[in-house]
């Protein structure tokens, strides 16, 4: 085997000779003139084409992930004031409800007085007035 000085010795000789060798003026203007003959590669229209859609393809999507995220979703409505007390009555106890609601809806007297107003009660006073026409 050749020891580790001999073989840096023998490689730093075969180096210094290609180097002595290599024009790099002659190599760069022989590139130089090689990429001026051939034309660069332009993109046709069908490439420039298909980015445009990509390109709008991913403002769409990022868009519609933008909305989804800052848009309440509408199928999540809160539920109805009336649900939470008719969820606690028997079937027979909900026949009579609606038998009553259809007594008080086919009923030709006013259930009110003409001289109240409605849009003058707050919430909850809307709330016990609903519940006094229930019964």
């Amino acid at each position: 085997m050749i020891d580790d000085t001999k073989l840096e010795n023998l490689a730093k000789r075969l180096g210094a000779a290609a180097a002595e060798r290599l024009d790099v003026g002659a190599t760069a203007r022989t590139v130089v003139a090689a990429l001026r003959r051939q034309p660069a590669q332009r993109r046709t229209w069908i490439e420039l084409h298909w980015m445009r859609v990509a390109a709008a393809v991913v403002v769409l999507l990022g868009g519609g992930l933008i909305v989804r995220q800052t848009v309440p979703d509408v199928s999540e409505h809160p539920n109805h004031l009336v649900a939470d007390d008719l969820g606690d009555l028997s079937t027979d106890q909900l026949k009579d409800v609606l038998d009553r609601f259809d007594e008080i809806v086919g009923s030709t007297t006013p259930l009110l007085d003409s001289s109240s107003d409605l849009r003058e009660l707050n919430d909850e006073q809307l709330r016990n007035v609903l519940r006094s026409l229930e019964g």
